[in-house]
């Protein structure tokens, strides 16, 4: 008497005759696998193993000496550690196990560094290019008063205490009945001496705002034009000078930073990124 077989039955005979197919290949494998005869999938034993099969992880950090130190010390000199150096996001990763052309790695064992903005960067950059009240502009200037230097228009220092104390006291009347060119600073200096003459206080027109941008990075020095807007209530524009040359002046310290330190270490390093 004969039986049919069922789709369900028909499937199972077809996975077990695959499982048992490929099991001289699993076998040879160098990391224990096995075959479960659902879908043919390849599954890892090495979760039961004691220990893995290999090293491999992502250490992740923001200190600059920390992901050297790391880097180095887990580089080999027989097989020197690559990093590449992302300097316009301020960011550098170091790849352990990336192998060469010939015996390439799975390129999985890594280290990577993203610097972070200060809090004293991080304010200088919000407040640029910003529409500023009196007491936006005030408080922002005593906030980050020892940060600051502030100058008049005719280039001499002030105290902030003295700047805020001016940006608080302007008058709009005084201000729309000044003549100003924007192109032209002495049409800047005939405004705010305009505005000195009604209110007597010496007005800012520029500062210097002196900051740390990135942890592990030197000292830098901003400039900053201050704008006194004409129309409606009295209103301040705070605006950084050459900015992106700035940015683009730490973005290099960054990366001859990096190299640097891997001097004389088995870690060599490229501008650039790289994805296995």
């Amino acid at each position: 008497m004969s039986q049919q077989l069922d789709s369900s039955a028909i499937q199972q005979v077809k996975d077990l005759v695959l499982s048992g197919y490929h099991l001289d290949d699993v076998q040879g494998l160098a990391c224990p696998t096995a075959i479960l005869p659902e879908n043919t999938v390849v599954a890892s034993l090495e979760k039961f193993s004691l220990e893995r099969f290999r090293f491999r992880g992502a250490m992740d950090t923001t200190s600059i000496d920390d992901f050297v130190r790391y880097s180095a010390g887990y580089a080999k000199p027989e097989e020197k550690a690559r990093c590449f150096i992302d300097a316009e996001n301020m960011r550098a990763s170091s790849i352990f196990n990336i192998g060469t052309l010939d015996n390439p790695g799975h390129a999985d064992n890594v280290s990577t560094i993203q610097l972070k903005k200060t809090a004293p960067f991080r304010a200088l950059l919000a407040i640029n290019g910003d529409r500023l009240n009196q007491k936006q502009i005030a408080e922002w200037l005593e906030d980050w008063s020892d940060f600051l230097t502030a100058f008049d228009a005719n280039g001499e220092t002030m105290s902030i205490a003295q700047a805020a104390q001016a940006v608080r006291r302007v008058n709009i009347k005084q201000v729309s009945e000044s003549a100003h060119e924007d192109e032209d600073f002495s049409g800047k200096k005939s405004l705010m001496e305009s505005v000195e003459a009604s209110s007597k206080d010496v007005m800012p027109v520029a500062f210097e705002f002196k900051c740390v941008p990135y942890e592990g990075l030197t000292e830098r020095r901003f400039s900053l034009r201050n704008s006194l807007l004409k129309s409606g209530e009295p209103m301040f524009v705070l605006r950084v000078v050459q900015l992106e040359a700035q940015e683009e002046a730490i973005a290099n310290e960054f990366r001859d930073l990096l190299i640097e330190k891997f001097d004389g270490k088995p870690v060599e390093t490229f501008i650039g990124n790289f994805k296995a």
